[in-house]
């Protein structure tokens, strides 16, 4: 089918965290066989697998050459040398041409991470005149503290044409069939946005007969809504993910608890969120974050957004947030309207560390808040960035994770009123002062079909007041006596 974007689950590959085989204990060490099965080609024979989840789409990680000079740890993906060559760590281009075949063999499609901001400092690009920018000594200058990239220079044409052919070279890789769309990494920091202006028609025009995802990372909703005036019909709902990040806690025995922080008010593009919060809840703050592109245009085309617990920037969400909330957010990820769910490989088993980008392993930012009595931080714990995978503790969880996963897609999969439809809040009466108020509740509407959606963003049970809406056949979750359960979610098709 040719409009796809809108039936899309991405599940986002880092190939060092998918392809990882090392052994686990010192009796597997002591039998391991030499590795000769690359990352890309090890994707390759496990595509079957990811279309068996019932995911859409295979939304990998950059896999290109990485740089050299002034390399992090063992190298970032996001430092690229050469846009057009695959990194030997990864596999080869014929591997990857490959894969590109063997994903659509499967129905699958596949988008690529790029970064059109920066490349490496050793970039193949480094020797043509103004294709980056460059410090007053001449230097070549860098944002932030990403000391291992350098930044293109969108004010000069060469700069375009040089990022245009990238783009159209993946395109039309494997006879024509090549990606179905990119991620483009800090989409909003090019220093001439314009470039996306002429950039993203022109390669509409030129593939008219294919859907492409242009799926943008970019922070703030009116950052989003410029992109997406710009040509891109997709983006990260940024806010939606603070929400998590500044609402919830862990208690001193792991589990989630809401507890808003103090840093939510330090982020302007996040005030209005931590406002709602202070009002009504946790509920509240979601209700904003998913109201904030209602009033625009919306139809098969987009503009939709990315919505997810885990990427590889943030980390893992059960180790930030908890089980508990990561199970309600998920569920309102794929009940939720105008969004492409996506998961970061491994979380359908509840990991818990950062797949790896610069280290093997070392301690990285993206830990989580303690929460004491009263909604006091007692404390913080970091994250965690490790090349392998840390999965749930037993079996037996592992598999839960991987059920309740398989079960959302399916009911994603199965009514397209949850895809496509529309998007009204409800009131259900919940009981509980109202900044204490932790249940989210909506209709989604198709033509002649509503079903009526109830999440629990809070880890106690809440009484509804007021199920009149949800007279109908129940698609999931319970209630017990009109109590919904913490963290837990109800739907019902009431047309």
């Amino acid at each position: 089918m040719r409009e796809w974007i809108a039936d899309a689950v991405i599940y986002q590959v880092n190939l060092r965290s998918f392809a990882a085989r090392e052994p686990r204990n010192p009796i597997e060490a002591s039998l391991e066989a030499d590795i000769v099965t690359s990352p890309l080609a090890f994707l390759t024979e496990h595509l079957g697998y990811i279309r068996e989840l019932g995911a859409t789409v295979v939304y990998l990680m950059p896999p290109f050459a990485m740089g050299l000079e002034g390399r992090k740890g063992i190298g970032s993906p996001y430092s690229i040398r050469d846009f057009c060559a695959i990194d030997p760590e990864h596999g080869s281009m014929e591997v990857f041409v490959a894969m590109v075949k063997q994903a659509h063999a499967l129905g699958l499609r596949v988008i690529l991470d790029l970064t059109p901001n920066h490349t490496s400092r050793d970039n193949v690009w480094v020797g043509i005149e103004g294709v980056h920018c460059r410090n007053a000594d001449g230097t070549l200058y860098h944002d932030f503290d990403w000391s291992d990239t350098a930044k293109l220079d969108y004010t000069n044409p060469r700069t375009r044409h040089e990022m245009g052919n990238v783009l159209s070279f993946w395109l039309d890789i494997c006879e024509g069939d090549g990606v179905d769309g990119f991620r483009f990494d800090m989409a909003h920091m090019l220093n001439d946005l314009s470039f996306w202006d002429e950039t993203l028609p022109a390669l509409r025009t030129r593939h008219s007969d294919r859907d492409l995802l242009f799926l943008a990372e970019c922070y703030g909703v009116e950052r989003n809504r410029d992109l997406f005036a710009r040509g891109m019909n997709a983006a990260y709902d940024d806010d939606f993910y603070k929400v998590c990040q500044y609402g919830y806690a862990r208690d001193d025995h792991g589990n989630s608890q809401v507890c808003l922080s103090k840093d939510a008010f330090g982020n302007a593009d996040f005030s209005d969120k931590a406002e709602a919060f202070v009002a009504g809840g946790i509920a509240a703050a979601f209700s904003r974050a998913l109201l904030a592109y209602e009033d625009g245009p919306s139809g098969a085309t987009g503009p939709w957004l990315a919505r997810y617990t885990d990427n590889h920037d943030e980390g893992r969400g059960c180790f930030r947030f908890g089980d508990g909330a990561v199970r309600a957010v998920s569920q309102l990820i794929f009940l939720s309207g105008h969004c492409l769910p996506f998961l970061l490989c491994g979380q359908e088993y509840g990991a818990l560390n950062r797949p790896s980008i610069h280290d093997r392993l070392k301690g990285c930012d993206k830990g989580y808040r303690v929460c004491g009595e009263g909604c006091e931080q007692s404390g913080s714990v970091d994250g965690v960035e490790f090349e392998g995978n840390l999965f749930a503790r037993s079996s037996a969880s592992r598999a839960e994770w991987q059920t309740f996963f398989r079960d959302l897609i399916r009911l994603r999969h199965e009514q397209p009123s949850l895809r496509r439809g529309t998007m009204k809040l409800l009131d259900v009466g919940e009981e509980a002062a109202p900044n204490q108020r932790t249940v989210v509740a909506f209709e989604r509407t198709l033509g002649d079909v509503t079903l009526c959606c109830a999440v629990n963003m809070g880890a106690y049970a809440r009484t509804l007041t007021n199920l009149a809406p949800f007279a109908g056949e129940v698609l999931h979750g319970q209630l017990d006596d009109g109590r919904l359960g913490p963290f837990a979610a109800f739907v019902t098709e009431v047309g």
